[in-house]
């Protein structure tokens, strides 16, 4: 387990993290280790409370964002099959939370990186381009990250490729041998289009390896939750089952 925390936020979400870690089964053994962006000026001390939980903590420099963190995190725990890297506003939602991402991978053959919600799913690169203007028409600037994506990709080595599919990296679960296969997180640099490159990209190596890529379930966050896309995927449903009740009532069904 290789949780990305930041000193910059709060450390609740954390530690809720850690309790939750705590009380609900996960369905199979782990350890944790916490990389503190931010620690080598403000180091994280972990309360007593957590003292049975076999934690480890790395205090790095702020640099490379949780992909920066994850990276220096795997690459410092040797001897482990299974990562799972989280951010530190994670929250867990169901027993067995862990087995459910090790049954995924070893039942499904060929399958080299799991999280919890997949981005422009089988879209084209311009037709994902063409989605997000629709969304963003107010920020036409937005548009040209598209662009920066796909170069900073080939920059790095990494065929794109006609999709831009990829998984979110918030939640990521994979093997140690696909990792040491694409050698790590591809890391381009600390601005945020250097980032969500990074998490394409990351992607794009393990397809590019002939590993599949996937959502661990039908539905995005459905075993591991994260509280600023779940709120937002809350939203979006919440307007969206509004307007087709407003659509109903003034063109029923006949």
């Amino acid at each position: 387990m290789v949780i990305c925390y930041w000193t910059g936020r709060s450390s609740k979400p954390l530690f809720k993290l850690l309790s939750a870690m705590q009380s609900i089964r996960a369905g199979a053994p782990f350890d944790v280790v916490i990389v503190c962006n931010g620690g080598d000026a403000a180091p994280l001390e972990i309360p007593p409370r957590f003292s049975t939980m076999s934690i480890r903590v790395i205090n790095r420099e702020n640099t490379g964002w949780n992909l920066g963190a994850w990276e220096a995190g795997w690459r410092a725990s040797p001897g482990y099959e299974y990562f799972l890297f989280l951010q530190a506003e994670c929250f867990i939602k169901t027993e067995g939370w862990l087995h459910r991402f090790e049954h995924r991978m070893d039942f499904d053959a060929g399958m080299g990186l799991l999280g919890e919600r997949i981005m422009w799913n089988g879209m084209t690169w311009d037709y994902a381009k063409a989605r997000t203007a629709l969304d963003l028409s107010d920020q036409p600037e937005i548009l040209t990250n598209f662009e920066s994506y796909r170069h900073n990709l080939r920059q790095k080595g990494i065929e794109p490729g006609a999709l831009g599919t990829h998984v979110v990296s918030i939640i990521l679960f994979t093997r140690r041998s696909i990792l040491e296969d694409v050698d790590g997180f591809p890391l381009m640099g600390d601005t945020y289009v250097e980032a969500v490159s990074c998490e394409i990209g990351l992607s794009k190596n393990v397809e590019n390896k002939g590993y599949r890529i996937s959502q661990l379930g039908d539905d995005a966050f459905c075993t591991i939750g994260h509280t600023q896309w779940t709120a937002l995927d809350h939203l979006k449903t919440t307007a969206f089952d509004y307007g087709r009740r407003i659509y109903r009532s003034v063109f029923p069904r006949t």
